[in-house]
């Protein structure tokens, strides 16, 4: 099971240290945003969470950030309840699906991949709420909610852009195409 997650190139017990840093991080940057969200139309929240998921995506690999993906949803659960926490899921979900296969199968740019993610991750959301609320008329929202996470997405692929040398500094890139995208 160690070897699913940890990738060779690291030490299981260095490993352990920067997921959970990771997951920190994850979990700061989504009480932080919940203080911009206040600001914000309802429904719609920066993603800078997602930076963090993106960066383990590209520095570490797949499964580790699936695991920081379904870690921060249950952090959503338990500290903000079970709506928040299903649209969470949803949304963390369609997005590193989305995000995932954009990055392992095409040689988008990480900003696309950021923008994309932040679209499917709308969408999951609106998806869940559908399914919540018994009702389509959620996806009325789906407009605004896809112009805000096209501007979002952006904002958050600049930011991934530059963090991504100093995560590279803790772990190396993942040994893909991708090591020299911008």
């Amino acid at each position: 099971m160690r070897s699913f997650f940890k990738p060779e190139k690291i030490s299981y017990a260095r490993y352990v240290v920067v997921m959970g840093l990771l997951f920190a991080v994850s979990s700061a940057l989504n009480i932080l945003e919940s203080a911009f969200s206040a600001f914000l139309p309802a429904g719609m929240r920066v993603g800078l969470s997602n930076i963090v998921t993106m960066a383990a995506m590209i520095c570490i690999n797949l499964p580790s950030a699936l695991l920081l993906t379904i870690l921060k949803a249950l952090m959503v659960l338990v500290t903000r309840g079970f709506t928040a926490g299903v649209m969470s899921f949803c949304g963390s979900l369609a997005a590193f699906a989305a995000a995932a296969v954009l990055f392992r199968k095409t040689g988008a740019s990480y900003i696309l991949i950021s923008v994309i993610g932040a679209v499917f991750h709308s969408a999951g959301q609106l998806a869940a709420a559908s399914v919540m609320m018994k009702t389509v008329s959620v996806f009325a929202y789906g407009a605004i909610l896809g112009i805000s996470s096209v501007i979002t997405g952006i904002c958050t692929g600049i930011v991934l852009k530059a963090v991504l040398p100093q995560m590279e500094r803790i772990i190396p890139a993942a040994d893909n195409e991708h090591n020299d995208m911008s």
